[in-house]
């Protein structure tokens, strides 16, 4: 019979059951339920920018290549591909195999296009830099750039200006799946394995098997994205049964772990993700990288850790997370509220200042903010903490309206080059990625340089080079690196937690009564 259920999670049931009258529930086996903690803007590639988003488009529509749910790069349109030996030019044979939603196969003009779409100018998609190291990007503004063509149905050559030797992997990413030119509305036709049923925003996401996917799930119907931003609900939602998958809340992982019952469903993973509160390095008193590096000592980081995140996290000194090529360890801000107290003063804040951080709102990031808020209060900095929900709050920071915001940043794919270029390299400040403005022609040249090298060790040390030039100025105050549990249900076969959130795969998932 296994463990007994939890007194709580009795109760939850008993509500549950309560809510759902006295006939007996539907069979739900073939529905796998699952929540987004925002709610996704767009589905469309070339528009995507954060995880909800991308964790939905990689099922909607696929890339040259994916991510395997344990973060190997594997085939998905494209079933073989070769580099030439200068890294510059790339050769993919598509899987003939492969169709759109609508029927229609997938062809290297489709691959053309669609790279096409992102690159031109007038799309405006806030992604196209994942493509812009193509030869001739830069002359997209309706024709293909000269460095992509399609040599017959079923064959695509990319040459780039230069090597790049995070290329292929950033061909996973969602701005690099490809689209059919054939589809109508606000989301274009995907040949992903699965397609969208229904769409009530702010409420549900609801995917059905894509009929023409090889690899269309046999187990499954429906798997169903429930918008529910509140930690709290969605952990009831689980503990009801209404949920099959939950990523434990950082307020919940000692109890989930230490508990009889749920330590049986758990899987974990350490995350390739960062939480830090970003700093605007063009205000008029945070760009003086003294305030900076004096935010960074008046927080006590392992405290907040160790209280707010179970003890589950690793200390960021950097933005490189432990376990990619490029991550180095390095001495951490102390937490010296009285030198930091001292920096502000020589900084000309003898008596602090006052300053906003703006968040969108969750039990999680209130709790650590909060905590923050205090510690930097201790020496001086009257903080305003300012919650907005996700699309008011994305843009105002884009813009850099905001004084400081708080943010994690997941690896779109597993590489340093991911954590540094987006974040970091002056091309991208705003919408791109690098949101505080950070701009250091010598971290530009060392990320540039790490990612032209085709030797994997000559890149590690450029990046672990380019990390520790911004950690000294301090563009962020760095929180951590989280170690992430998910609670799987009792019921749920054959998932597996993926190592990156783009390489979500549910075709061997099964749901049992």
């Amino acid at each position: 019979m296994g463990a007994p259920r939890p007194a709580r999670v009795v109760a939850a049931m008993a509500v549950a059951a309560f809510l759902c009258g006295c006939g007996e529930a539907p069979d739900d086996s073939r529905v796998l339920n699952l929540a987004l903690k925002t709610a996704p803007n767009r589905l469309d590639p070339a528009f995507v920018v954060d995880v909800s988003e991308g964790e939905l488009c990689a099922l909607l529509f696929q890339g040259l290549v994916r991510f395997s749910t344990g973060g190997e790069l594997i085939p998905a349109a494209a079933r073989s591909w070769n580099v030439d030996e200068d890294g510059r030019r790339y050769t993919f044979h598509l899987d003939t195999r492969m169709k759109f939603s609508d029927g229609k196969s997938v062809r290297a003009d489709d691959v053309v296009y669609s790279f096409t779409r992102v690159l031109s100018r007038s799309t405006l998609s806030p992604r196209r830099w994942v493509l812009d190291r193509i030869r001739g990007a830069d002359m997209a503004a309706g024709d293909s750039p000269l460095g992509i063509h399609a040599s017959d149905d079923s064959t695509v050559v990319i040459e780039l200006t230069e090597p790049f030797a995070p290329f292929l992997s950033m061909l996973a990413m969602p701005a690099a799946m490809i689209v059919s030119e054939r589809g109508t509305g606000e989301i274009p036709a995907g040949s992903g394995p699965w397609q969208l049923s229904r769409w009530e925003r702010a409420d549900f996401v609801s995917l059905v098997p894509n009929p023409y996917h090889p690899a269309r799930s046999a187990q499954l119907d429906e798997i169903r994205f429930r918008i529910i931003p509140e930690a709290f609900t969605r952990v009831a939602e689980f503990e009801s049964g209404s949920l099959d998958i939950l990523e434990v809340p950082l307020a919940e992982v000692r109890y989930f772990v230490d508990d009889e019952y749920y330590s049986t469903l758990l899987q974990s993973r350490s995350e390739l993700r960062v939480y830090y509160v970003g700093l605007n390095n063009t205000h008029d008193i945070l760009g003086d990288v003294r305030v900076r590096r004096a935010l960074n000592m008046a927080v006590d980081v392992e405290r907040l850790i160790t209280v707010l995140a179970g003890g589950e996290g690793v200390r960021a000194t950097g933005s490189v997370p432990p376990g990619l090529p490029g991550y180095r360890p390095r001495p951490a801000y102390p937490y010296d509220p009285g030198a930091a107290r001292a920096l502000l003063a020589q900084a000309g804040y003898p008596e602090g200042f006052a300053m906003e951080i703006w968040q969108r709102d969750s039990p999680e990031g209130n709790r650590l903010l909060e905590a923050i808020q205090g510690y930097l209060r201790e020496v001086g900095v009257n903080v305003t903490l300012v919650r907005r929900e996700w699309s008011a709050f994305k843009e105002a920071v884009g813009a850099g309206r905001v004084d400081a915001f708080f943010l994690d940043w997941f690896a779109d794919y597993p590489d340093a080059e991911n954590f540094l270029f987006p974040l970091f390299h002056s091309s991208n400040t705003g919408g791109g990625g690098n949101r505080v403005s950070f701009l250091d022609r010598r971290v530009d040249d060392l990320i540039e340089g790490a990612s032209r090298s085709m030797d994997p060790g000559v890149s590690a040390i450029l990046y672990a080079r380019a990390d520790s030039a911004v950690y000294a100025q301090a563009p962020w105050i760095y929180l951590y690196f989280p170690r992430s549990y998910h609670a799987i249900s009792q019921r749920v076969r054959g998932y597996q937690l993926p190592t990156l959130y783009l390489g979500g795969d549910y075709g061997n998932v099964s749901k049992v009564n």
